[in-house]
């Protein structure tokens, strides 16, 4: 009785810890699971909340699709990761069946667990904008490494769902007050995505707010707003349209050039080499021709530390990124192009920058522009390696590949990292070794681990609590759900301890402690 009487005060503890860790402390992350666990065993009467969690059709259909990677241990042959794969995965069974086995949070409680995640989110950014400008001793090589605690991806994914939470505060309190708090605050988490460069965010952010204004809009009374959105979306598709039409066709435009008008020799004498037939360039410039590496290799040893058969501070061949740097700024690459290059510069192409325009650490015109030139790149040579966006797209068509060879039950739990490998192997992909990872496509995974049968109750273990919880389905469950769907595409986010408590977490506190939303009659 004593255990009992506290139990619901450690399981609210528990449940605000676990909102705090997410984009801050993976270790509390593990132990706040651990606190909600042991007050759900403090509460007693476990055997009345196991019958009581599973007569909801609901926690049958979760613990089904935990129940298929069980099954697909009978046909592994790699049950170390067979074993990790079940530890990490295990929160999206164990988190929903006690939730909906324990009493629902009070409102002013379930809102305080919003109000966690909006504040330390803003810490986990405000920490992220220290070390971008320099203010602690991190080394910064990429724009992602900004983010200290977890993967710049999963702190994307948290901003989106602060942004949605503080939207659903002010629904429930629009009060002077929470506005001159909130407003500011979802202004800098849109800015802070911007200056992440986190593309997923920001695509994600963009297809909520047209996913709700149609709904909006197709609810109003207020007619005028039907024909101003009209106008939006077109210009939003002629936005699109433009997009494509740089990244899929202006970018892969092939580059001519008259060889014989190319310069024999450097002003030292020394010949240059040309390969005009390789397409690659930086910002307009062809990249292969005018080089003489012999005057490369001297003259820049002499102003860097870095030596020209090196690697620079992101592991590129640093004679690669020099001579990309120097084609951007239209310089030879010869003594005399790297004799015109400033501190500044060099500086640059030791940090493994290999475009002027790149100089920034955070500029999403400069990240299109590598985008199109990785887009290019992989055009041409076939080889994405090193380019995350481009090489989802290796990642997909070999998950395509092992599907197609186990198209029922798949490879199992643990053969998907074997299986991939063998599958690279066998495509001949140019993706180097070090790159040869997952789908990064939790749906693709699913059907690799599990087939097409597995793949398709995965779907259906996203949607039917969605749907089944009518009750449940009002603004805030709704944006979760979409950036739920949304990260999987590009993302396999229950593959990681992050990613999956994210998702166990936040889906078991909107279905069972969210109090309910009246349905209109």
């Amino acid at each position: 009785m004593i255990f009992k009487k506290y139990s619901f005060t450690i399981y609210y503890i528990g449940i605000l810890l676990l909102a705090a860790s997410m984009p801050l402390w993976m270790l509390l992350m593990s132990l706040s699971q651990f606190v909600i666990i042991g007050a759900w065993l403090m509460d007693g009467d476990i055997k009345g909340k196991i019958k009581k969690a599973f007569s909801n059709p609901v926690i049958q259909v979760i613990s089904g699709l935990y129940a298929i990677h069980l099954l697909g241990l009978l046909y592994t042959t790699d049950f170390d990761y067979a074993i990790r794969d079940l530890r990490i995965k295990l929160p999206l069974f164990l988190l929903p069946v006690i939730f909906s086995s324990m009493p629902t949070l009070p409102e002013n409680k379930f809102q305080n667990v919003l109000k966690v995640i909006i504040l330390s989110t803003f810490i986990s950014t405000l920490c992220s904008m220290a070390i971008f400008l320099g203010w602690t001793s991190r080394p910064v090589v990429n724009i992602r490494d900004i983010s200290p605690f977890i993967s710049h991806i999963r702190l994307a994914l948290i901003i989106c769902v602060g942004i949605v939470s503080m939207i659903h505060l002010l629904k429930k309190d629009d009060s002077l007050k929470l506005k001159f708090i909130y407003i500011p605050l979802m202004l800098w988490f849109i800015v802070f995505l911007v200056i992440l460069e986190s593309l997923t965010g920001i695509f994600i952010l963009l297809f909520l707010f047209i996913f709700f204004s149609i709904i909006y809009i197709w609810k109003s009374e207020k007619r005028f707003f039907r024909p101003l959105f009209s106008a939006c979306l077109i210009l939003l598709l002629f936005a699109t349209g433009l997009f494509y039409k740089f990244l899929f066709i202006d970018s892969i435009k092939e580059i001519t050039i008259d060889a014989q008008s190319l310069k024999k020799f450097t002003a030292f004498g020394h010949p240059y080499e040309h390969f005009p037939e390789k397409q690659d360039h930086e910002n307009g410039n062809l990249v292969w021709i005018n080089i003489c590496e012999s005057e490369l290799d001297s003259v820049w040893n002499s102003r860097s530390k870095l030596k020209y058969e090196s690697k620079d501070l992101r592991g590129q061949d640093i004679k690669y990124t020099l001579i990309r740097y120097l084609t951007s700024r239209n310089y030879s690459k010869d003594a005399e192009g790297v004799s015109k290059l400033t501190l500044d510069d060099i500086k640059a192409i030791e940090h493994g920058i290999a475009n002027v325009n790149y100089l920034h650490k955070s500029d999403m015109k400069a990240r299109m522009q590598q985008l199109a030139w990785e887009y290019r790149n992989y055009y041409y040579s076939g080889n994405p390696s090193g380019h995350s966006v481009m090489q989802r797209i290796e990642f997909w068509k070999t998950a395509l590949h092992i599907i197609k060879n186990n198209p029922v039950i798949g490879v199992g739990t643990g053969d998907v990292q074997v299986e991939f490998l063998k599958a690279y192997d066998e495509m001949n992909s140019q993706l180097l070794p070090s790159f040869r990872f997952h789908s990064h496509n939790e749906y693709l995974t699913m059907a690799v681990a599990f087939g097409i049968v597995g793949g398709l109750y995965f779907i259906f273990s996203l949607f039917f609590p969605y749907f089944y919880m009518h009750k449940q389905r009002d603004f805030l469950y709704t944006a979760f759900f979409i950036v739920l769907l949304l990260s999987m595409l590009t993302e396999d986010t229950p593959e990681s301890q992050a990613g999956a408590t994210f998702m166990a977490f936040l889906n078991a506190l909107l279905l069972f402690h969210k109090p309910e939303v009246p349905v209109k009659s």
